[in-house]
This record gives structure tokens, sequence and C-alpha cells, in this order.
């Protein structure tokens, strides 16, 4: 659906992948994108191409509350609004749990998970209390197919993004209806990006156990990883983005039609065979479950 004003879009983790995607695709499409990221001479090309009417940049480090809130005010002392919020800010770590250090993981989820739920807290504040009263916004989580089913190798990335599904889901029930705020869960498969754009003689070293055993799923994935990451199974990151701002344009009422929503003002959306596929494998999981437990539940 077209919409009558650009929109105002708050973007997080802007340098590079989803992020640095979405701000090119919202500035093609004629809106309004404040980027953020941690250095943001990393878009001095797209700042010299596009006004500040139209491009914001401000410096970003998603784990730190007090430029979170700048961010956000920032961004309305400039446009008066913010529409949508794009929370994209993570990284990734490619390494069996059991080898990576408590360190490394809390790092992880202090960037993936408290990054992103600091941001999505100032977002619905923002959206009910500073946006026009019943205008609302969007809010939009870029999660991973690994937060739908867990992937070995990317253990604790997997965690991160399940733990933002979870929160992400119940934000969803606790807003009221009445403050018009629209969550869209963003599950991308494999991608081409810098998060797998590397070659695996940069992966930090396998456990001992691990590394003794070449038939360990995470040593296969590690064989195959320099042939897989140049191959066609990684999504075009442009294209995906295309599909992503496409779903925000829909109508609330298109989105419900279509997904039948189970809770209310929240869309899940999967982009990719591999995604969809994982998503049908929960499935199959969940209904065995349900099956073996219910047999359990009356036989014993």
């Amino acid at each position: 659906m077209a919409q009558s004003t650009p929109r105002v879009w708050l973007i997080t983790g802007s340098s590079t992948g989803f992020g640095r995607a979405m701000v090119e695709e919202v500035l093609r499409n004629g809106e309004i994108a404040v980027a953020t990221l941690r250095k943001p001479s990393v878009l001095d090309d797209l700042a010299a191409k596009y006004p500040r009417t139209q491009l914001l940049v401000l410096p970003l480090d998603v784990t730190n509350e007090a430029q979170v809130k700048s961010a956000f005010a920032q961004a309305k002392d400039a446009f008066g609004r913010v529409d949508v919020v794009y929370n994209n800010a993570a990284q990734a770590v490619f390494q069996e749990v059991e080898g990576t250090s408590l360190d490394r993981a809390r790092k992880l989820m202090d960037i993936n998970f408290w990054g992103a739920v600091m941001v999505s807290f100032e977002a619905v504040r923002f959206f009910r209390e500073v946006n026009p009263k019943g205008a609302g916004g969007m809010l939009v989580q870029v999660s991973s197919m690994a937060g739908t089913t867990a992937v070995p190798l990317i253990g604790f990335y997997s965690t991160t993004k399940a733990a933002l599904d979870s929160f992400t889901d119940v934000l969803a029930q606790e807003v009221l209806p009445a403050w018009n705020i629209r969550f869209v869960n963003v599950h991308p498969g494999w991608t081409r990006t810098p998060i797998v754009e590397f070659p695996s003689s940069e992966m930090p070293e396998p456990p001992a156990p691990y590394a003794s055993e070449p038939t360990a799923v995470t040593m296969k994935i590690r064989a195959g990883f320099d042939a897989f990451t140049i191959s066609d199974a990684l999504a075009d990151v442009e294209v995906v983005t295309k599909r992503i701002w496409s779903v925000t344009q829909m109508d609330d009422e298109y989105l419900r039609k279509g997904v039948q929503e189970s809770i209310p003002g929240l869309v899940n959306v999967h982009t990719g065979m591999d995604s969809l596929e994982r998503v049908h494998a929960k499935i199959g999981r969940l209904q065995g479950e349900l099956m073996w437990n219910t047999k359990v539940h009356y036989e014993y």
C-alpha cells in the first residue's frame, strides 16, 4: 500500500548487511532514514549523496542506553516523528557452544538481545508518547531462522535470536491495541552479508574433543563452510531487504488476512526456503512431541 507521506525510519546496525541495505532501500523509495551505527564515517558516501532532510547519520552503540535514548531524541528534533524502527544491530560467533567463553557469549547477548530490548523499549515509548496520538508505529525485529530452530556452530547466536523472538511475542501481547503499534519479526535464511562472508580459517579453533571427531556435526559444517559461502545457497541481501520493505508497506487488514495472526499486531516473516524449511521441521518436531506426550499422559 502506498504511503501518503514519506515515513521516517530509525535503523540500527547500518554499517553493513541488512542495516546498510535497508538504509539504501528506504532512501531509494523516497523515505527518510535515521541511520545509526558505531562509526558514522562508514556512511560518508550516502551522506554526500542525500540531503540531511532525508538522511541523518548518528553514532549508536546499542548496548549504551544513553546513546539509544539520544538517537531517538535527535530523530525527534530532526523530523518530529519516527514511523518505523528497524532493529537490526547484531553480531555472530561461529564456534561450538562448549568452546565459546562465557565472556564472549555474554557480549553477544548484550548486543543481540539486550541491545535490541533497549531499542524496542524506546521505540514503544516513542510510538506511544511522542508520535501524534494514535499514530503508533512499526517495530521491525531482524531475527533469524536460527531463532526458529537452533543451528549448530552458531549456537549462542541462535540463543540470542530465540530470546528476541520470545521477547517480541510477549511485548506484542502486552502493548495496548489503542497505541497502534505493529510488530514485524523477520527470520531471514542464509544471506550474503559480512556475518558469513569470511574464510573458515578465521573461525576460532574447535575444542579438542570435537576437533578429533570429523563426523561431529560442527566439524562437518566447518569443512564445508568455504564452499557454502560462495555458493548460490546464500540469498542476495538486497533482494531480501526489498521483500522486508514491501511487507512494511502492506496495510494491517492485508497482513491479518494473509498471516492469520495468533498474536494481534505481530507478524512473523520468513525469507528464503531454508528459513521456511526450518518452520516445517519445527512444526513436525512439535507434532511428534505432542503425540508422544499425549500417549504418555493417557497410558502412564
